[in-house]
Parts: C-alpha cells; structure tokens; sequence
C-alpha cells in the first residue's frame, strides 16, 4: 500500500531524497505503455484504446519520476558510489524525459485528429510519399516515434524534411566536433569551480559572493551565468551528436537523417530569433501544441508566445526538483517568462517603429537581456548543486586540462 501510495500524484512535489535506485524492472512498464501509445497513434480505430491506456501511463510515468534515481543506480557504474549526488544530472534529465513521454502520450490520445504517418525520404524533386503500413514498418516506425521529438520525416511536423544547404558532414568531422563540445563543456565547468569553489560543494552555494563589493560580485556572477549558457548548450549538443554517431555508425542511417539541433545562436541578432530558429528545437513541438495553441486561443498572438514559455518554464522547475534539493518558479521559471515579455517587446517595436530587432544592438540586447534575467536561474540551479555535478570523468577533462595550459602561459608572462 505504501508502494502505491507514493505514486499519487499531489499538488505538492513529493521529498526527492526518497527515491530508490531504478531499476529496469521499474522503467519497463512506462516504456511498454509508451511503446503501445506509439503503435496505436499511427493506426485507425483505436481512440477508445489509447484513452483506456492513458491513465495507466500518466500514472506510471508520475511514478517514475518522483520514486526511481538514475543516480543512485548508476553512481557505482561511474565511480561516484559514495556521492551520488556527482550526477544529479542524470535525475534532472530523467525527469524531463518521463515529462515528455506523459504529454506526447496525451496528444497521441486526444490531440492528434487522424493517424500519424511516417514518410519515406524523398529524392529531389518527388512529393511526399507515406511508408506502407506493414507489421515491421509499424513496429519500426513506433521505435522511431518514441525518440522522434522533432518530426523528422514524419506527418505532424510542418518540415518533416528539413532543407540545409550545406552538405552533411562526414564520420570523422563529426567526431571532431563532439570533442571540442566535450571541451567547451569542461572547460565552461572548470571555469565557474576555479572562481566560485563553494558551488562545487555537495550542498550548492549562491553565484553571488558577498565578500566582493556589488560591481565585481555582479561581474563575477555574469561570468559563471555565461559559463553555464556555454555548458547547457553543448550538453544538449553532445547528447545529440553522440545519438546522431550512433545511428549513423552501428544503425546505418545517414548524416541527412540528423541536421542540427542548434544553429550558432551566439549568431542571433534577436531574443525571438534566439529561441524561435538558434537554440535547440528539441521540445518545441510540446511547447506548441500545451503552451502557444491554447494560448493563443485565449489570447491571439500575445497568449501564443507567453503560452509556450509558460510551458517551458513549468518543465524546467520540474527538473530542477529531479536534482534532489527542491525548486522554485521565481528564478527558473521566471527566466522563460521574461523571455517570452522580451518577445513581445520586440514585436511592439517593430509595430512603433517600422524596423525589426536586428544587427549588432539586436545582438546585444538579446545576449544582456538573457544574461541579466539568466543570473537568477543559473543561481537556484547552482544553490541546488548542478555545479557540484562531475559531468565528465577527472581522467578525461580535456576543459580543465586546456584552462590549466592557458592560467599556466599567462602566470609565466607576468611573471616574466
């Protein structure tokens, strides 16, 4: 009974520090439920089914995320047996992946109007051709649909064949630029534990030093949020590139079926362009059809970009809670509100002015903008210990070994 107990979800979150390692005996049942949503989304006649199942996996998948820790079941695996705490990370990212499997599990059952349908991969210049429905492609596409969380090559995204004008780049220049996100990563880590040490303790600390007058404390600050920017976006980067390797090497799928996650958004003269075509579309779809569509139904325009901010926020509290310290809107999810305000505040001067945000003053006021809002969420996360987090093995840094060479050239020039 009290097994059962812990998987009612309540209006507050439950005390993390009770979850148990996960086992696959634990996860299976949520994935097999998820699995079967999948199947049964791309077939007619089986609405009545898929609302039977729903409950059932909803159930399993808030279970899931608030009972079992990635951490704890892996921490001897990774050396870390004694802290697991060290990869708290894990737990952030499995929780965001039993979220999306709950609301891709609702749409495949009430959102979605007619079966979704998987396409063949056009040559140039033919249409659009849909894969037969034949017991392997089902159970293959349904495979594909579980992980699929953009569309590619499939009936419900708007571009199911992305076009990119550059070729797609080879095996090795893959591999090379996984290992410098690898570095830039640790290197972006290493950096923010050399001026803010106290944020590599287990219990977390604030990015704000107090023994420092108020401009070097807020520069300070500035600097490890930049940090973190560079480390979020090249984790979402490494895990992309290292599924992208692996389909590619041992699938046999080709580098056509991976375009890019992210598009140089240091490039962006925007916050709109930022988010909306720079940073990683990974979630976008969810966003869109539980944040921008209602909203925009109660709102128009204004209700569509606050609507699926809304929901990014929600989903990265949520992830904050699965490092096992609590969470907070006010920091976290205030960061996506702003952005969404700094969206329609770009559009409104477009309508007073006749010009877009743009240029070198357009990429100034996205990166100040994001950066001055950004302070308070990379603050709870560190607080929460994402930075005491080992995100790459002390063998393998190849950041820290890098920032060491360079602190190493630079003391010997003045001291020259």
């Amino acid at each position: 009974m009290e097994r059962v107990s812990s998987y009612i979800p309540c209006l507050s979150l439950p005390d993390a520090g009770l979850r148990r390692p996960l086992t696959l005996t634990d996860i299976a049942p949520v994935i097999l439920c998820y699995y079967a949503h999948a199947i049964m989304a791309m077939l007619h006649g089986t609405f009545w089914p898929r609302v039977a199942l729903l409950p059932i996996t909803l159930w399993l998948a808030w279970g899931s995320a608030v009972t079992l820790d990635v951490a704890q079941y892996l921490a001897s695996t990774l050396g870390v047996a004694a802290n697991p705490l060290r990869i708290s990370h894990l737990n952030f990212t499995f929780v965001l992946a039993m979220w999306a499997i709950a609301l891709k599990s609702f749409e495949w059952t009430f959102v979605i109007k007619e079966p979704i349908r998987r396409y063949e991969a056009p040559k140039q210049g033919e249409s659009l051709k849909e894969r037969p429905l034949t017991v392997t492609n089902i159970f293959l596409d349904a495979a594909d649909l579980l992980f699929n969380h953009r569309g590619l090559g499939w009936s419900w995204s708007s571009q199911p064949f992305p076009h990119d004008p550059n070729p797609p780049p080879s095996i090795p220049k893959q591999f090379c630029k996984l290992l410098v996100k690898i570095t830039a990563l640790d290197a972006a880590h290493y950096i923010v534990q050399l001026i803010r040490p106290s944020t590599y303790s287990l219990e977390g600390d604030t990015i704000f030093d107090e023994t420092l007058d108020l401009v070097p404390r807020l520069l300070v600050a500035s600097c490890i949020s930049l940090c973190g920017m560079i480390l979020i976006y090249s984790s979402v980067d490494i895990m992309y590139q290292v599924c992208a390797l692996f389909g590619q090497i041992v699938l046999g799928q080709s580098a056509a079926q991976w375009p890019r996650i992210a598009n140089r958004p240091w490039m962006s003269t925007s916050v709109t362009e930022f988010w909306g075509k720079r940073w990683h579309q990974f979630f976008r779809h969810l966003f869109v059809v539980y944040g921008s569509r209602p909203g925009g139904m109660i709102a128009g325009w204004y209700g569509s970009i606050m609507g699926a901010y809304l929901v990014s926020a929600i989903m990265h509290v949520w992830g904050l809670w699965g490092l096992g310290r609590g969470t907070e809107f006010t920091h976290t999810g205030g960061f996506f509100i702003m952005v969404g305000l700094a969206s329609i505040l770009e559009r409104k001067w477009k309508l007073w002015t006749g010009k877009t945000v743009t240029g070198v003053p357009g990429t100034l006021w996205a990166m100040g903008w994001q950066l001055i809002w950004g302070l308070g969420m990379v603050d709870a996360w560190a607080r929460r210990g994402m930075v005491a987090n080992d995100f790459i093995r002390k063998e393998i840094r190849t950041g820290k070994a890098l920032v060491d060479i360079v602190l190493t050239i630079v003391t010997r020039i003045r001291a020259a």
